[in-house]
């Protein structure tokens, strides 16, 4: 016999605590009496105060309790060796895109999905197997079952996918599963990682199946399209970057097409573990650019990558300001990009009727109140709005300010890497309107204050920058980031008509936005494979590489995915090795069963609680 929950029978103690009870009741109490005469002829009874006398409510109070504690405590019966000699697996099959690597005569995936059926034959027919995949996140694909060809089945269905490997959270998930009966379960993983992919305390609990032995691959690991915001697409440059993992000097053509048109074809020569960057220019329009690699390696999922270049767009823009340093910069900046219009007006002759004409209307320094006008309605951008404006009172002045926090999230700070502690030289603390979306923060030793935030109104957007632009040099040298943070925002304020198409990273979970909630989403994946989502649905995980495309009643969107993860396109990283045995599974032959019994304590003790209730009911 044994204890599954041993610590549980602490609380036997409460024991002691009913005995303690009992004797408080039988305590002789005081009672002054006039006289003790008629006490004297009365025979004095032979109870011992501190002598514990228990009747049979206390008996059986304390079995209820004993069985109560005795159940906590998960008991069991130990049988012998093969009485019921079932044990409990855990197969851990790696569907990462490595696993699509072809090796000699199948790939990586296939072999693991053989070693793992010749591991399920092995098991006894009473066995409880349970599967977990594991790729960028892992996935419990079948729990604990006995079912022989439902395992199989399910193994067979399986299919790699073109994400990277989180091997360690895997692994453990699956060690998390062997602890509910740690004596009889053991797991098993089958994988192209090496063991040092796995937290050392975890590698002896597992045995791994490693598979894999080339190292021959090439991959494009990044493809960048640049392309400012109200630039020409017909200027527009990208970079790819491939690299060689193999250890051989490797040979092959890269080719580059936008909209399935091709516009360049290269040839290369990269040295062993090398990598080379090709500059592309001239894409010649708007669309889809596509990159892939003619080279005979052995991992095809990481020969392609997908970019988008931006159709060309104007931003007409109005600043009204003072004679400023601003000024003049906004005022060069369009000189060079010709898609910027600027007109400057004074704050004193400004009238809300001239906005009508422009995309996003700039307020430096002058905050004036909108009046309630029907018709278009430009997005605005208020920077540094002064001490007794009306729409976003100030309550403070900061001096010496510095960037604390940003939210990436957000599309005016896409691709952006601030620096950390990002000093400003003023800024005011102002109360923002309700449902704002903070961009920047900052703090001091009263409150932590936005420096910049967002709100959009019925289709009407503003931002607000809490900070003298002016004061920070635009064009400085030592602020780009704040440039190309200042164009985002006017992009974001005037957002274009046209689609643009989303590109993410595989493996990666995509937020939808502006699909109808009420109705289900249609999405098909890069191999034309359709799913429906429930309405309400909003997110979807990238697991291939390619061109996703979701509608739903009209609205579509398009999601560009990419495999750009150098450690999985590294395929040579581990070699073959032998399993690796955990203590827990050296072995598999019967094994002595535990028939659990604590759901009969808690039986008997339901029905002593009803007992003990009859008899309070008669009694009373």
């Amino acid at each position: 016999m044994g204890f599954a929950n041993p610590i549980a029978l602490i609380f036997a103690a409460a024991l002691g605590i009913l005995v303690l009870l009992y004797l408080w009741e039988r305590q002789r109490n005081r009672i002054e009496v006039p006289s003790l005469l008629l006490w004297r002829l009365v025979p004095e009874e032979p109870l011992q105060v501190r002598r514990f006398r228990a009747d049979w409510l206390f008996w059986l109070q304390a079995l209820l309790l004993t069985l109560l504690v005795g159940g906590l405590a998960r008991p069991y019966m130990i049988g012998a060796p093969g009485e019921a000699a079932n044990r409990r697996h855990v197969l851990v099959v790696d569907i990462s895109a490595s696993m699509q690597t072809r090796e000699a005569r199948r790939t990586r995936f296939d072999e693991a999905r053989e070693l793992a059926l010749v591991e399920l034959n092995r098991f006894g027919p009473r066995d409880e197997v349970m599967l977990v995949t594991a790729a960028a996140q892992p996935e419990i694909r079948l729990e604990f079952t006995p079912d022989r060809a439902a395992v199989e089945t399910a193994l067979r269905a399986l299919e790699p996918v073109d994400t990277g490997t989180n091997i360690a959270t895997a692994v453990a998930l699956a060690l998390r599963a062997r602890d509910a009966d740690p004596d009889r379960t053991d797991v098993s993983i089958f994988t192209d990682m090496p063991a040092s992919s796995i937290e050392p305390d975890d590698r002896a609990q597992v045995r791994r199946f490693a598979v894999g032995e080339t190292s021959n691959n090439l991959a494009i690991t990044s493809l960048q399209v640049f392309q400012g915001p109200f630039e020409d697409p017909k200027r527009a440059r990208a970079f790819v970057l491939v690299n060689n993992f193999s250890y051989g000097e490797a040979h092959g053509f890269l080719s580059i097409a936008v909209n399935g048109e091709p516009i360049s074809r290269t040839g290369f020569t990269i040295p062993g573990r090398g990598n080379r960057t090709f500059p592309v220019n001239g894409l010649g329009g708007p669309g889809l650019v596509t990159a892939s690699l003619d080279v005979n390696d052995a991992l095809a999922a990481d020969n392609r990558a997908y970019g988008w270049v931006r159709p060309g767009r104007e931003l007409k823009l109005l600043v009204v300001s003072g004679p400023s340093q601003l000024v003049d910069e906004i005022t060069a900046i369009s000189r060079v990009v010709s898609e910027l219009h600027v007109d400057v007006v004074a704050p004193a002759d400004y009238d809300e009727s001239h906005a009508a004409d422009y995309d996003v209307v700039l307020f430096h320094r002058v905050a004036p109140r909108p009046r309630t006008t029907s018709g278009h309605a430009p997005g605005a951008l208020y920077v540094y709005p002064p001490v007794g404006n009306e729409l976003f009172p100030v309550i403070t002045q900061a001096g010496d300010v510095e960037v604390m926090d940003w939210n990436d999230a957000h599309e005016s700070l896409h691709g952006l890497r601030l620096l950390p502690a990002w000093p400003l030289h003023a800024a005011h603390v102002l109360q923002a309107p309700a449902g704002a979306q903070p961009l920047l923060w900052s703090r001091n030793e009263a409150r932590e204050f936005p420096l910049a935030f967002t709100s959009e109104v019925q289709g009407h957007r503003l931002a607000v920058l809490a900070f003298d632009v002016e004061a920070e040099r635009l064009l400085s040298n030592d602020n780009v980031s704040l440039l190309v943070f200042f164009f985002n925002l006017l992009n974001w304020l005037a957002p274009q008509t046209a689609e643009v198409p989303a590109v993410v990273d595989t493996g990666a979970l995509v937020t939808l936005q502006g699909m109808p909630p009420e109705l289900p989403l249609r999405i098909e994946n890069p191999h034309a494979a359709t799913t429906t989502m429930p309405p309400g649905s909003s997110q979807f995980e990238t697991t291939l590489a390619g061109v996703y495309r979701i509608s739903s009643n009209g609205t579509r969107r398009t999601v560009l995915a990419n495999l750009f993860d150098a450690a999985e396109s590294d395929i040579g990283r581990g070699k073959r090795e032998l399993p690796a045995e955990a203590p827990s599974a050296r072995t598999l032959g019967p094994v002595p069963s535990k028939q659990p019994f604590g759901w009969w304590l808690y039986a008997v003790a339901a029905a002593l609680m009803l007992l003990e209730w009859i008899a309070w009911r008669r009694s009373a």
